[in-house]
């Protein structure tokens, strides 16, 4: 019986010490895994993000009492177009044909352009035929995206006599003083002509 003991509380032993080194070979392994880990892994980037700032502030100061605050650059540099308007059917809605004249990009033809816009007209005072200025806006639908800023002129007696789309655009180019930068680099051309010929 003694033998047998002895051999159980061998077996147990070397059970034990089988069981350790097998621990320990496994907590080694994972040292050298996370140490070659660490080692592979390259230090985090740093993402930069810029942020973007305002381009307009705020400006409160400057509105009357009870209006809302303007903000963004968007509300200072709205595209405006002149334009004939061709349907009134609908209620607060217009439909705005604005053309436009651009050289065909292989057959270099000055071609006529034509381009419809829904417009809202929240007065209700377009009719079909006026001639009117929108400029961009919000979007009021899934279409609407313009607003109509004022009836240039009226269909009708009066509207015959009226001036059309290029007097206006012409007026408007005057207004910002484009006539005055044509008038004085033609001098200067007319100069170059004559010293050419001599």
């Amino acid at each position: 019986m003694p033998e047998k003991q002895t051999t159980a509380a061998t077996k147990k032993t070397t059970a034990a010490k089988k069981t350790t080194a097998a621990a320990k070979k496994t907590t080694a392994a994972r040292k050298t895994t996370a140490a070659r880990a660490a080692a592979a892994v390259k230090p985090a980037v740093v993402k930069r993000t810029s942020v973007r700032k305002r381009a307009a502030a705020t400006v409160s100061s400057s509105a009357p009492a009870g209006a809302q605050a303007v903000t963004g650059w968007r509300r200072f540099r709205r595209k405006t177009k002149v334009g004939v308007v061709v349907s009134a059917k609908q209620r607060k809605t217009v439909t705005v044909v604005v053309e436009r004249m651009r050289a065909h990009p292989l057959y270099k033809k000055v071609v006529r352009v034509r381009k419809r816009f829904a417009a809202h007209d929240d007065a209700g005072d377009v009719r079909e035929g006026d001639l009117v200025r929108i400029q961009e806006s919000r979007p009021y639908s899934a279409t609407k995206r313009w607003r109509v800023v004022e009836v240039l002129s009226r269909v009708g007696e009066a509207g015959a006599a009226a001036p059309r789309v290029a007097e206006i655009e012409r007026q408007l180019e005057e207004a910002e003083g484009v006539g005055e930068l044509i008038a004085r680099r033609r001098p200067e051309a007319a100069e170059g002509a004559e010293e050419k010929a001599e």
